[in-house]
């Protein structure tokens, strides 16, 4: 170096060397205590290096947060800069991992710290761009600093340039490093912003929890491939046990797409404060132990509509109040940068006398809303008040006393006033009304409230809710959201075989595309419409774009969530990775609601992770035992597991909530044929006929029984009417384990190749 003293600093020795400097152990005489001293090496003739060291320094200095390491001092040895900063004791990330995976609960407790140092740093406009786990260090007092924050990238002119650096280097066995956490933006040399950090952040995370890179690939060439066009193996992280909230938000750091990452490394804080609960963990860490403001101030801005009381005379105006509710919810989902828990999981809390804190801690929401609805006549009165769920307090109160026609205003007005409390910014055009009324029509949206209250009652509900919905039509026959309900209870009804799909399916075809003529713009109308190409059409491609979509216009709709991850799984081509993501995220935005969870269960049984998809089931059935569906995966997966009596236990639960539907008589079939009865399944097989002489019952229910007792010859016999029916059931042939056999048979893939169904 030339120096053994630079101003007061006393350089010991050099322990580190990278691409653009050196470090040294030197002293601090002034205050005595030891330091790390890094000079720029080989600054580039034009200057820029010295330029971004030290505007970079100098704006690292200024953060001074505990999670980034600090840098003391800038100074130069004639042109040449150099820093100060703190000496730090430990192993960086990569020692650490040299020994395996990060215990689950440690990861979660050093990934809360990277993102909180993350956010600090964006807020100062400073982006990392080199994440990795050789850049984050581990103190030995257990801290973690992230480190080299911007500086490893100083000597790079642009993402192109590094790009087209890194691909170059294509010889078997090339070390990945920085390569393999550069977000798929990185990679193209396009415009970068902090979203790029989160991309590395979550590559990070999958690392800390498997032991393993999420884009570990011969060369880097083929890693950048990886990057671009595939997905991290989620499997990892479900065969090391991580939990489901977990993974969904390593899942939601590398979407290719930045737009549907995580927004804000606030927001990965958040969502982390939340694993430990969700996982059931006790004796968390000491990073969670936080007072509410603490918590509060790395949480998302949350909310959770309270299903309002009806508390007038009429108790049949029930629908009328949770009519009320469910518009409030719909018009807070259109505030920018407000989480609002899902329908399903705030109405699981009807009823009930939990307290704040309980609600807020299940919906994982920071603040909530509770009211009640009065009506008398065309007299209306609405009263709302917002909590906080940290300390219990009121933000604010209002009541309304107006006419029925105003009911549209008054749920805009409560939107817009929990928005200002919570110093949420709104759309652009803030004078805009946040709630889009389907209608106008007073008389149509009365009765398109008794159709959705009786639709959301499931079983013979959904039959008695088409008749409202048809009424609401007629009153308004403009009315595209009831003509986008009245579809998918129609393809409800032929999914799930409580009527025949050779007349429903038709019928919701008609009235998805009226919808969607009515009103493109509409996500429930697209949500129907791929339904149709998926259950009636088999046109796959339209499916998902349908899918797609719905999304794309409304994201936090947790049914097009749970309907694309089947469709992933089943109906496409046994993409259990994108099935395992989008069944997450729906579980996530409806967390308290049974038929996510049924999809998560489904993706899981089909996946082969029989443990957690019992673990899945049990977790909702602990919390409301009433929900047939979740016992079927609890039954199928004890089945694979070989739990024969537990797995009978489940499924004749199932079957009496179900009124003893032919899913569940064919899988007690299946049961009773692993046992070596095949009598009773026999038996099974014979209440199936007798009930298909009385009313519909799907040709593939009917060949579940002959496929487990080996009787393939009559299974494919059902395959082919199901074929000539187009049944939708058929869909599920693609990875359902009970019908692996089935599938086999070259028959049946002669039938699926011809629908355009392949298996994993």
């Amino acid at each position: 170096m030339g120096h053994e003293t630079i101003g007061h600093y006393e350089v010991v020795r050099m322990i580190g060397e990278g691409g653009i400097g050196r470090v040294f152990l030197a002293r601090d005489t002034v205050l005595d205590r030891q330091v790390a001293l890094k000079i720029l090496s080989s600054p580039s003739p034009d200057g820029d290096d010295v330029a971004r060291f030290e505007r970079e320094a100098k704006a690292l200095a200024a953060l001074d947060h505990p999670n980034i390491l600090s840098i003391h001092e800038f100074g130069r040895i004639g042109t040449t800069p150099y820093v100060v900063m703190e000496l730090l004791d430990g192993q960086n990330l990569r020692e650490l991992l040299k020994d395996g995976p990060i215990p689950q609960r440690t990861a979660v407790v050093y990934a809360l710290e990277i993102a909180q140092g993350l956010a600090a740093a964006h807020a100062k406009g400073i982006f990392h761009r080199d994440l990795k786990p050789e850049n984050i260090f581990v103190t030995s007092e257990g801290r973690v600093k992230i480190v080299d924050f911007g500086l490893a990238n100083t000597r790079i002119k642009d993402e192109t340039t590094a790009t087209a650096e890194a691909m170059t280097l294509t010889s078997p066995g090339t070390v990945l490093g920085t390569v393999g956490y550069m977000s798929p933006e990185q990679v193209r040399g396009e415009r970068t912003d902090h979203r790029s950090d989160l991309f590395a952040f979550g590559a990070v995370l999958y690392e800390m929890l498997t032991g393993k890179r999420p884009f570990d690939e011969e060369t880097v060439v083929e890693t950048l491939h990886a990057v671009l066009k595939k997905d991290p193996p989620m499997w990892h992280l479900e065969h090391a046990g991580v939990p489901a909230a977990l993974v969904d938000v390593v899942s939601r750091c590398m979407e290719k797409s930045p737009v549907h990452r995580f927004q804000s490394a606030r927001d990965i804080s958040a969502a982390l404060q939340e694993v430990p609960a969700s996982a059931g963990w006790t004796n968390t860490p000491r990073t969670f132990r936080m007072t509410p403001s603490q918590a509060n101030a790395g949480r998302r801005t949350s909310i959770a509509v309270l299903p309002f009381t009806n508390i007038g005379s009429d108790a049949d105006m029930e629908y009328f109040s949770d009519g009320v509710t469910e518009d409030i919810i719909n018009a807070l989902t259109q505030v920018n940068g407000l989480f609002v828990a899902a329908r399903t999981s705030c109405f699981a809390f009807k009823g009930k006398s939990a307290a704040i804190a309980e609600i807020g801690a299940a919906l994982r929401v920071n603040t909530v809303l509770e009211g009640s609805v009065r009506r008398s006549g065309n007299r209306l009165r609405i009263t709302a008040q917002l909590i906080d769920v940290a300390d219990g307090y009121h933000l604010w109160s209002e009541r309304y006393d107006r006419e029925l026609d105003d009911v549209f205003a008054i749920q805009d007005d409560i939107a817009v006033n929990i928005a200002q409390k919570l110093r949420i910014a709104l759309k652009e055009n803030a004078d805009a009304p946040l709630l889009k009324p389907g209608t106008r029509n007073l008389e149509a949206y009365e009765l398109y409230l008794k159709a959705r209250y009786l639709v959301e009652q499931r079983g013979e509900g959904l039959v008695r809710g088409l008749e409202f919905f048809n009424q609401a039509i007629a009153v308004d026959p403009d009315y595209a959201l009831a003509y986008a309900e009245l579809a998918e209870t129609l393809c409800l009804l032929g999914f799930y075989s409580i009527a025949d799909h050779r007349q429903v399916l038709p019928r919701a075809k008609v009235a998805a595309r009226k919808a969607l003529e009515l009103d493109d713009t509409l996500a429930e109308a697209h949500n129907a419409m791929a339904m149709i190409y998926m259950f009636l059409d088999w046109d796959w491609n339209r499916a998902q774009a349908g899918f797609d979509r719905a999304l794309e216009i409304n994201p936090t709709v947790s049914s097009s969530r749970f309907w694309k991850a089947l469709f992933c799984l089943m109906f496409v081509r046994g993409q259990k990775e994108d099935a395992l993501r989008e069944a997450l995220r729906a579980v996530d935005l409806d967390p308290m609601a049974p038929i996510p969870a049924y999809a998560l269960g489904n993706v899981l049984i089909c996946s082969g992770r029989y443990e957690a998809a019992v673990t899945c089931a049990e977790t909702v059935l602990a919390r409301d035992p009433t929900h047939a569906l979740i016992y079927r995966i609890l039954g199928i997966a004890r089945l694979l597991l070989g739990q024969y009596d537990e797995a009978s236990t489940a499924l004749e639960m199932g079957a009496r909530l179900s009124m003893r539907h032919p899913w569940f008589v064919g899988d007690l079939g299946i049961v009773e044929a692993a046992k070596g009865n095949r009598i009773g399944a026999e038996r099974l097989q014979d209440e199936l006929r007798a009930r298909s002489q009385r009313t519909f019952v799907s040709p593939l229910a009917m060949a579940i029984i002959p496929t487990a007792l080996g009787d393939l010859d009559q299974a494919v016999q059902y395959v082919e009417e199901a074929f000539e029916q187009r049944d939708p059931l058929l869909m599920a042939m693609a990875a359902w384990p009970p019908l692996e056999n089935l599938r086999n048979d070259p028959r049946v893939r002669a039938r699926l190749e011809q629908m355009g169904i392949s298996w994993a």
